[in-house]
């Protein structure tokens, strides 16, 4: 699901051409998270920036996971 999240996000990160919406770095100028969960129950989270956390809440218990990111 991680992979699926980072994918996404490639994608959004490729189309967005406008330039009022990328910074210096040619990068997006924009929040955006996406969260994934599989049939078997894995989840995962990706962000184009890092810090992001999700909860989860499993046979292990409640907790926070956090998010890979695309940038930085």
């Amino acid at each position: 699901p991680q992979d699926a999240c980072l994918t996404a996000l490639k994608r959004v990160a490729t189309n967005t051409i406008e330039k009022r919406l990328l910074n210096e770095k040619g990068q997006p100028n924009f929040g955006l998270v996406f969260y994934a969960m599989d049939r078997n129950g894995n989840q995962g989270g990706a962000a184009f920036t890092p810090g992001f956390k999700y909860a989860v809440c499993d046979a292990k218990g409640p907790r926070f996971e956090g998010c890979a990111s695309l940038f930085g």
